[in-house]
């Protein structure tokens, strides 16, 4: 019998600092420039959009090769996005969502995911996958929002402060 792993879902916020959370939200909206953003995700493929719900199927490799296909209710007026799951190889279940906050800052983002992933492999394995495409990769997720959203053209300002980094992924 197929080993199942359910973790309960992650929860972690991040801020961008000096962007407004509209340009936060048309980032992550737009859901093709994942493979670009986000290593771990091979392609993302728009099937069909009906406002607010947007379906999309994710391939991604971590310690496993999955696909999934998600609906995704993208609201611009609240800034957030959820997603429920509609179908998927290995992984059978994912539930979460964003959500853009302005703060004096720049933009206060929300996220939460949940996935549930069945295999025949050892549940050890299992956890590793699963963590591996929630929690683990979070970090990396928001560093990718830090440096796509800062490498945008800007509108000019009287202050300019800038970070940069000779590392590159």
């Amino acid at each position: 019998m197929p080993a199942m792993e359910s973790r309960p879902p992650v929860e972690r916020t991040h801020l961008v600092r000096g962007i407004e959370p509209r340009k936060v939200y048309d980032l992550i909206t737009n859901f093709e420039t994942y493979p670009r953003l986000f290593p771990e995700i091979k392609s993302a493929r728009v099937i069909e959009q009906r406002p607010p719900v947007v379906r999309v199927e994710f391939r991604a490799e971590v310690v496993l090769s999955v696909r999934y296909v998600l609906d995704l209710v993208c609201d611009p007026e609240a800034l957030t996005i959820s997603w429920t799951f509609v179908e998927g190889e290995i992984v059978t279940d994912s539930v979460g969502g964003w959500r853009f906050i302005a703060v004096p800052e720049g933009t206060r983002v929300e996220y939460r995911a949940g996935m549930t992933i069945k295999a025949p492999l050892p549940s050890f394995i299992i956890r590793r996958a699963t963590d591996a495409l929630v929690a683990a990769s979070i970090p990396g997720m928001f560093a990718a929002l830090d440096r796509e959203l800062h490498r945008r053209p800007a509108p000019p300002s009287s202050s300019s402060s800038s970070s940069s980094s000779s590392t590159s992924q």
